[in-house]
């Protein structure tokens, strides 16, 4: 017997074959099968790597500086170049 969200109805089998889930209540009523599947397709069934909000404002940074980097080389700033250089060599990892 298939287990069946008790929100919306919707059956586990139902929700694998269409890789949908049918609403909110979905995550709890087949909270067992989802945690099976994601060790099955990830290795574990929490987020455990990944870029994180620091690793994206540091790319955000960078971003940043290079566009500065290439404005100042542009107007022949080399002064601000090499300051901006710099900077981005403090930020490699």
């Amino acid at each position: 017997m298939s287990r069946i969200c008790p929100d919306c109805g919707r059956s586990w089998e139902d929700a694998r074959s269409k890789g949908r889930l049918g609403c909110t209540g979905c995550w709890n009523a087949f909270r067992t099968e989802l945690s099976a599947l994601l060790v099955e397709n990830q290795g574990a069934d929490r987020h455990v790597s990944g870029k994180g909000p620091v690793d994206q404002a540091r790319g955000l940074r960078r971003y940043r500086l290079e566009s500065r980097l290439q404005v100042a080389l542009s107007h022949e700033d080399y002064t601000e170049a090499g300051r901006l250089r710099d900077l981005l060599r403090e930020d490699q990892p």
